[in-house]
Order: structure tokens, then C-alpha cells, then sequence
């Protein structure tokens, strides 16, 4: 994933979406996915580590919950941005380059450009979440970045993905029988926390674009 997805908005509108169709795999769906290993990895994250040793933590409970910058040997900054109501989980690019915030109080991904000192600027809500008519908070409890670059938001009864630059792939619904309090991806899959129990589904790699081969110089043009 490359830092240029914390860049402005009005960067991100060259790049490509990528559909759900990218994404999930025809006849697969929720299953249980038990393990300690799994479980181990779930559960909204409120804490990252950033370059030069800089920690961004989200603290308080809500609906006051503050985003924090932390530098070596420095007290605790509190991040303050214009439109975000209440920071819930955090994570951060693969690349260490772009931190991206869940608003539980609003319907927007916030993504922050990282710095290699660890220092955050050009705040901005490129990613939205599509809420139901008239509802206004999305109360998302986990976000997280795939290898690829993709960005998944869960919500208690659904995920929402969106590409490499932060646009809107689709929805996913999450497992029935009601809402789930912890979510994971990998490249490989999906996992949430329902009732104690853990269900996975396996989504698709990160689509790499095909290979171009060039021509030989000594290749013939065929009409």
C-alpha cells in the first residue's frame, strides 16, 4: 500500500474502484473459524505504532473518546480534527504511511498522512460509509488494511470495503443471528467475533495488474 492514499481527496479521484466482485468469492460464505490464533487477533484496535517510534492510541470512552499522538519521551498530543465526533478504532498502512480512524460518531474514514518523524497532517474523510436512510452515527468498532491496500470498516451488522484509494467497493452483511463485537482481515479472509464464536469467509488476493510484456524489436505486426 502506498502512502498516497492519505493525500487529498481530489488525488484519489484518478485511481480505479475495485468491486465487491474483487473481492468476495462466488459461493462462499460465513463459516466458524475457531482457533486461538484467530481469536487472538480480534477486537477493535486502539493502539498503533508508527515511525521513529511514535504510538497514535485512541482513549476515553465514548462519546468522548480523543485520538493521541505519542513521540518518544513525550507527553501524550491530542490529535483534534474539524467533523470528527468520536475516534473508535484505528490502523495503520502496511507502509506505516497512512493511519487511517474509524468515527463511531459519524459515517466517514478518516486518513491521516504519516510522516517519517511520526508526525500526522492532512487529515481528511475520503472514505465514506453508506448508512441507512437517516441514520447519521455509523458506530464502527474496527478497521483494518489488508496487504493490498484495501480498507475494510466493520460495523456491528456489516463490513464495508473500499479500494486502495479509498472508494466505496460495496457492502458486505456480516453472519446472521446478530451483531458481532470484533473484526480481522488478512489477505486471505474476513473474521468477526458473534457470541463468543468466531466466523471467518474467505475472500479474493488483492488484485495485482497483469504483466506487461514488451515486444521484441524484432517482432512482426499481425492485422
Amino acid at each position: 500500500m502506498t502512502s498516497a492514499i492519505s493525500l487529498v481527496c481530489a488525488a484519489l479521484l484518478a485511481g480505479q474502484d475495485l468491486s465487491l466482485a474483487t473481492i468476495l468469492i462466488d459461493g462462499e460464505g460465513w463459516k466458524p473459524a475457531p482457533g486461538a490464533q484467530v481469536d487472538s487477533r480480534l477486537g477493535p484496535q486502539l493502539e498503533a505504532k508508527g515511525p521513529a517510534g511514535a504510538t497514535y492510541a485512541i482513549t476515553g470512552k465514548a462519546p468522548g473518546r480523543v485520538l493521541e499522538h505519542r513521540a518518544p519521551g513525550k507527553p501524550a498530543k491530542a490529535v483534534t480534527v474539524v467533523g470528527l465526533v468520536d475516534p473508535s478504532c484505528l490502523t495503520i498502512s502496511p507502509d506505516k504511511g497512512t493511519l487511517v480512524v474509524g468515527d463511531a460518531g459519524g459515517k466517514h474514514l478518516w486518513l491521516f498522512r504519516v510522516h517519517a518523524d511520526g508526525t500526522l497532517d492532512a487529515a481528511d474523510r475520503c472514505a465514506t460509509m453508506r448508512l441507512r436512510p437517516g441514520q447519521t452515527a455509523s458506530g464502527v468498532i474496527a478497521v483494518a488494511v489488508d496487504s493490498g491496500g484495501r480498507i475494510f470498516a466493520c460495523l456491528p451488522e456489516e463490513i464495508h470495503a473500499f479500494d486502495p484509494t479509498a472508494r466505496a467497493s460495496g457492502v458486505i452483511f456480516g453472519p446472521p443471528g446478530g451483531p458481532v463485537d470484533a473484526f480481522f482481515t488478512g489477505g486471505e479472509g474476513l473474521y468477526v467475533r458473534q457470541k463468543g464464536v468466531v466466523m471467518g469467509r474467505m475472500i479474493q488476493p488483492f488484485p495485482k495488474p497483469p504483466l506487461k510484456v514488451p515486444p521484441r524489436p524484432d517482432a512482426r505486426r499481425v492485422n
